[in-house]
């Protein structure tokens, strides 16, 4: 499909960002406020629609603190769109720049937050199904929003009670649902999930935060069948005493208070918070909204602008590891098996992107298609979509007289011997940070209001997560 239409003529649809098995996310544009926005794009004709769920979701959740805006559900040509908020990195993202390690401080202001999310979550008769780093993201750092932690992508969820409150029956023998590293033990056994499910998860993830990483990662195995059954065996003979040791005991007493839930029970959303807030009071921390990636960030934006201001251009940055990302299939039947391969291979490589700055009038466009990627947790697989096609896109090149003359490797002819498959080349000469500073090459573009788009990268298997701010 082409990349240069409007939705509902509010909406730009501009490059592809990403795609899986649920269809391709956009970089959009609103026309009338010129603010971006991120657009979900699945074809109508899917064998496993889920578009419309998640819209429905997002509007029975309406506006509340940590919860993006959606601003348009609909139809353009032979596809369902979702616009929705763009939103910063993801806390995944973040762990990366924090070298892989939250302080205890930061790891119980998430949880504070992240209990919030999950209460309104469940007060709307909703579980989420779905915990993990990936799906949870900042604001955007133009819209000094960095401290609050949104959720996204309700791909998942499920209704666990009806509008007169009946609560829906235990059931086992159900196929895996979630993200195996942080799952519930009640799901790997294969037990109907509900808010409880939820909660257990949720402390698995703040652990991973914690500790850097959990103790049934990297376990190894001929099938993912039986890679699977190793996780949930090595998370049932993991004691919590073991997995909580040398971390406060509030921890302990969470993981415990969650795991004896009742099926049905209501959970005790301010008992939990409580014991995280005592844990803050007994370390001699304050609930500030002073989390450790903040000065990282600001101190990134600094010298972003400083570099736009010594050169006078737009710089498009990348700083973040890339790192393969755990792969979740959703489940439309009974019959279908929803698991996670969570490959714990991680990888540290970096990756660069060259994009030409485009003025509001255009948004850059691409014909890419051979990745899999993630926007605001959107994608829940790793396949690529292949059997989508794309009409080629002419891209304006950013190739100076000198590297147009370079030769090219035989490799990488086919990609780049087409003027309609033409990109910009990446640096070889680039800082730590990874700032690119980018010359128009054309007086089109010549604009001082021209966006400054942040990117958070991963390869094929990899996450992706996007933050867009303007300079």
């Amino acid at each position: 499909m082409t990349t240069n239409r409007s939705l509902n003529s509010h909406y730009q649809i501009g490059r592809l960002l990403g795609s899986g098995n649920f269809g391709e996310i956009h970089l959009g544009r609103n026309n009338e406020t010129h603010e971006y926005v991120a657009i979900k794009l699945e074809q109508i004709l899917t064998r496993t629609p889920q578009l419309a769920y998640e819209y429905r979701f997002y509007k029975l959740l309406g506006k509340f603190h940590g919860v993006p805006n959606v601003y348009f559900y609909g139809q353009t040509g032979s596809y369902n769109a979702l616009v929705m908020e763009l939103l910063g990195p993801s806390l995944e993202d973040l762990f990366d720049l924090c070298s892989r390690r939250f302080s205890l401080k930061s790891v119980l202001m998430i949880g504070l937050q992240l209990l919030d999310r999950m209460e309104y979550v469940h007060s709307k008769n909703l579980i989420y199904r779905d915990i993990k780093p990936e799906n949870f993201l900042i604001g955007r750092g133009s819209t000094n929003r960095q401290h609050i932690i949104h959720i996204v992508d309700f791909g998942l969820a499920k209704e666990y009670r009806t509008t007169d409150g009946m609560h829906i029956p235990y059931r086992e023998h159900k196929s895996l649902t979630g993200t195996a590293r942080y799952m519930s033990i009640n799901t790997h056994l294969g037990r109907e999930q509900s808010r409880r499910d939820d909660l257990e998860a949720l402390g698995y993830m703040l652990m991973y935060f914690l500790r850097g990483s959990l103790p049934w990662q990297g376990l190894k195995a001929d099938t993912l069948k039986e890679r699977y059954q190793k996780i949930g065996d090595t998370k049932r003979f993991t004691t919590h005493d073991v997995l909580c040791d040398s971390y406060p005991r509030q921890f302990l007493l969470y993981l415990r208070t969650v795991r004896q839930m009742e099926f049905s029970q209501n959970p005790d959303y301010d008992g939990l918070r409580q014991l995280f807030r005592i844990a803050l009071n007994e370390n001699n921390l304050v609930n500030d909204d002073d989390f450790d990636w903040i000065k990282p960030l600001q101190e990134h934006r600094s010298k972003r602008t400083k570099t736009t201001n010594a050169t006078g251009t737009d710089t498009i940055t990348t700083n973040l590891p890339t790192k393969k990302i755990n792969n979740t299939i959703n489940c439309t039947s009974s019959s279908t098996t929803c698991i996670n391969n969570n490959n714990n291979n991680e990888s540290r490589n970096r990756t660069i992107i060259s994009r030409s700055i485009y003025p509001h009038n255009q948004l850059p466009l691409s014909s890419t298609n051979a990745t899999t990627l993630t926007l605001n947790g959107g994608s829940k697989t790793t396949l690529s979509m292949a059997s989508t096609t794309k009409l080629p896109v002419n891209l304006p090149t950013t190739r100076s007289t000198v590297e147009k003359h370079r030769p090219i490797p035989a490799k990488r002819l086919s990609v780049v011997a087409s003027p309609l498959a033409a990109a910009p080349p990446t640096t070889s000469n680039y800082s730590s940070n990874h700032i690119l500073n980018l010359n128009n090459s054309s007086k089109d573009f010549e604009q001082s209001s021209a966006a400054t788009c942040c990117f958070f990268k991963r390869k094929a298997k990899r996450a992706l997560q996007i933050t867009s701010s303007k300079t």
